[in-house]
């Protein structure tokens, strides 16, 4: 009877340690996909700033805006070039009805009036450029601008950092013998190296093609489900990528 009890108790541990070697976890950090510096396309004073740090902007939100008033004017005149090669344009055609003007002149001011008209769309696109607005959706990670700063046109000014939430995730690396093991959707447990409370789960989401052959690991990218309960998880925070599967038989 010992005998027999002790052979069943060594199967059962034989089988746990089984089913604990398939569980295999592997650092990483969350990330996300997006987090860019913002500066301004154009030279000016910024005149407004509408968000600050900590901000949630949509995509195309304003973000601040310069003093308009120079590309204002360059709006008006360019209008003003263009109104008057459009009537030049006009008189040309009339007379050249009337074989009072050669095609080749004719020519000449529908050519110009092209060149005006550019011209006006191209003012219209810089006094565009007088509005800062968020390239996507996410936070205000950091706020560089003020209040009557003088942006440098082609400096390249940093005036926001917007960061996004979404998708938040976490890339491995993995050993080459687990290439045929990890499959595209499968599920995986994420947990917070510091915070062992905040767990939540992810997706497999992408396998590299490739193995790196000096390191002999090929990355994997998880999308990480997030979860209002868990509000500790985000970009930058350690975990651990934990891939639970079925023992083998």
């Amino acid at each position: 009877m010992k005998k027999a009890l002790l052979t069943g108790f060594l199967l059962c541990a034989g089988a746990a340690g089984a089913a604990r070697g398939q569980d295999k976890s592997y650092a990483s950090h969350l990330m996300v996909d997006q987090e860019v510096v913002v500066s301004s396309r154009i030279g000016g004073i910024v005149e407004t700033i509408a968000v600050d740090r900590g901000s949630a902007v949509t995509a195309g939100q304003v973000l601040a805006t310069l003093d308009p008033r120079e590309a204002d004017a360059s709006v008006r005149e360019a209008k003003e070039d263009m109104e008057l090669a459009k009537a030049e344009f006009d008189r040309a055609q009339s007379l050249t009805a009337s074989k009072v003007m050669s095609t080749a002149d004719l020519d000449q001011k529908k050519a110009q009036y092209a060149v005006a008209v550019a011209r006006w769309e191209k003012a219209k696109t810089l006094r565009d450029y007088t509005v800062i607005r968020a390239p996507f959706a996410g936070v205000v990670t950091e706020k560089y601008a003020r209040i009557g700063q003088k942006v440098i046109e082609d400096k390249g000014e940093p005036l926001f950092k917007i960061t996004a939430v979404e998708p938040l995730l976490a890339r491995v690396y993995l050993p080459e013998e687990e290439l045929l093991n990890v499959k595209l959707g499968e599920r995986v447990e994420v947990v917070a190296e510091r915070f062992p409370d905040a767990k939540t789960t992810g997706e497999v989401q992408f396998i590299s093609p490739a193995v790196d052959p000096g390191s002999g690991t090929f990355q994997v990218v998880v999308r990480v489900r997030r979860e209002a309960a868990r509000n500790v998880l985000r970009p930058g925070i350690a975990v651990r990528i934990r891939f639970t599967r079925a023992p083998a038989r």
